[in-house]
């Protein structure tokens, strides 16, 4: 029932824009003004989707913190479907979704938004964390053979001082580092 509302409200908004415009400056001139908003808008989505890509590959790089190409990433969801939707208000919605001001200013409501809906999910699915006991090895494996579970041959390469504190003795927990 409330996307019947939503409809009605988005034609309602977009017949009255475009009745608005065409009055006050004649109709070829709202429909080309409606055709170049959307033009625009593509545009704008197109170059926008490049830079959020890119911003969400060095986030999985660990070159930058993901808390601005993740809601980017929603942002730009949101105004794709604006911009996609015919009518000159929507298209010019879009297009303000995508400009830095709005993004930056949008950033908190929808990072909020979405820990809310995340935080959800997990309780839905009953996640739960689980610390197995065992021997940490701080080191990297550059060659080994497993059979049955265990390492038959392998050889075990020290990486160096651990970053995060001393490495446990058998039979002490490990304690993970601190999430960004």
């Amino acid at each position: 029932m409330r996307i019947r509302w939503i409809l009605l409200l988005y034609i309602v908004v977009e017949l009255a824009a475009f009745i608005g415009l065409s009055s006050w400056l004649g109709a070829g001139w709202a429909i080309l003004i409606t055709l170049a908003a959307a033009v625009a808008g593509y545009v704008f989505l197109a170059s926008r989707g490049r830079r959020v890509i890119a911003d969400l590959g060095r986030a999985a790089r660990n070159e930058i913190r993901p808390s601005e190409p993740l809601p980017d990433t929603a942002l730009l969801g949101m105004s794709s479907v604006l911009v996609i939707l015919p009518g000159l208000v929507t298209s010019l919605l879009g297009v303000a979704l995508m400009a830095g001001p709005v993004r930056r200013a949008a950033r908190p409501v929808v990072t909020a938004f979405g820990a809310r809906r995340f935080a959800g999910l997990v309780s839905a699915v009953g996640a739960r964390t689980v610390f197995l006991g065992g021997e940490v090895i701080d080191g990297d494996v550059i060659d080994s053979d497993v059979i049955d579970g265990d390492v038959v041959a392998g050889s075990v390469v020290n990486s160096g001082a651990n970053a995060h504190g001393p490495t446990p003795r058998p039979g002490q927990q490990r304690q993970l580092p601190p999430a960004h």
